[in-house]
């Protein structure tokens, strides 16, 4: 049989959406396990979109007519004037801003942009889950790093071309502080080695303040931010993403975004920049991480000791929670109907049959995820309040264990 490419032939289905998929098959299931958020779009882009983006006189020129490689200069404009009013950061919207089909393909671009086949890329441990899919299809090598209570060092990134963050991060809820910042640009200076932010969750930091890494003087010129729509204004399905870089960066960037997708939907585009350069857009987006912090809260309280659960990340921001549930798993093992599993896996199977709630286990986020579950916090309130209520009266109605 003539082959195809072997490393997807045999790589295994994103698992959050294969139970998010299972849990839209059962009404019944309260569905913690993907992160689309429930806000959004904005009410102030809701007009436009329908009379000015939606009609025919619009959309149909925007559908005969490719858009520029880099972009829509007006939105490049937009994303710079977004960058400087909330962090003081200049980015140059002719040289050093991309437009792309999603975080997701500004990810890939950069990652592109910056290795060669082969080269090593750090990431961590746990991360988002398609990370290390996205760096071994295209034939790197991914470095999985674990967070230490110090801060990381300089020798764990020995050989690294590319440092990826993740800020607000999947699947912890952490937000790096000043000292992570200060280690890892001591890492990337002494490794001569690029720092690709991801940065889609910016604004919905509830309790650290985001800072992006080009904002550091340090890393202004090693750095590289990638962003969305997605997240921020609710609307995930926009699928329009960006690039900050240095224009050295960025002329790489294009010759890849052109061989994967020549440009943008123009219509998209269209679409945010109502959403990004409205005068409201900034209070629209900050009023936005409100719930999620109460949400938070809530979780640290239903989610306690009593229920099995121990915090050792606290979440400062984000749309997800990644309790450990080691303690939980002891307490199921003494049961004869209990699969076998890593604890992440064990507990979330429980809770999806149990308590009909759907989470994700940890260890798809890496190794060092294996004893959690990744609880999302981004849907309705007064659901996500039912689903704690099950998960920890389903948790306490396990007998205790003894662990030592």
């Amino acid at each position: 049989m003539t082959r195809i490419n072997r490393y997807l032939a045999n790589a295994s289905p994103v698992s959050s959406k294969s139970i998010a998929q299972a849990a839209r098959d059962d009404p019944a299931i309260l569905n913690l396990s993907i992160g689309e958020p429930e806000f959004g779009p904005p009410e102030y882009a809701l007009a436009g979109i329908g009379t000015i983006d939606l009609q025919p006189e619009t959309y149909l020129p925007a559908l005969k007519r490719y858009e520029h490689s880099r972009g829509s200069l007006a939105l490049r404009r937009a994303i710079s004037n977004w960058y400087m009013r909330r962090y003081g950061l200049a980015a140059d919207p002719e040289s050093e801003i991309l437009i792309t089909h999603g975080g997701i393909e500004a990810l890939n671009v950069a990652l592109l942009s910056l290795t060669d086949p082969a080269d090593r890329i750090a990431l961590s441990d746990p991360g988002y889950a398609l990370y290390a899919r996205a760096i071994e299809v295209v034939g790197r090598q991914p470095v999985p790093i674990r967070r230490a209570a110090h801060g990381p060092c300089s020798a764990d990134y020995a050989g690294c071309q590319v440092i990826l963050v993740n800020s607000p991060e999947n699947p912890t809820g952490h937000v790096l502080g000043n000292s992570d910042w200060d280690a890892l640009a001591s890492a990337a200076e002494a490794n001569d080695a690029w720092v690709v932010h991801d940065e889609v969750y910016d604004t919905l930091c509830y309790a650290r303040e985001h800072r992006p890494a080009k904002s550091l003087a340090a890393l202004s010129e090693r750095s590289v931010l990638v962003n969305s729509f997605s997240k921020k204004f609710g609307v995930p399905g926009l699928r329009v993403g960006w690039l900050v870089a240095p224009a050295r960066v960025i002329d790489v960037a294009i010759r890849v975004h052109e061989a994967l997708c020549l440009g943008v939907s123009e219509l998209a585009e269209s679409v945010a920049l109502r959403l990004i350069e409205h005068p409201d857009a900034d209070a629209w987006c900050d009023r936005q991480k409100i719930p999620l912090a109460a949400h938070n809260e809530a979780a640290l309280r239903a989610l306690g000791s009593s229920a099995g659960f121990r915090w050792p990340i606290v979440p400062m921001g984000g749309l997800f929670l990644f309790p450990d549930v080691t303690d939980i798993r002891r307490r199921l093992s003494a049961r004869d109907d209990t699969p076998g599993g890593d604890d992440g896996s064990v507990v979330a199977r429980y809770l999806l049959r149990n308590a009909k709630v759907a989470v994700v286990p940890g260890g798809v986020y890496g190794a060092a995820g294996r004893n959690h579950i990744r609880i999302s916090t981004g849907g309705n309130r007064v659901l996500f309040l039912d689903a704690l209520d099950r998960i920890a009266a389903a948790c306490r109605a396990l007998p205790a264990c003894d662990t030592h």
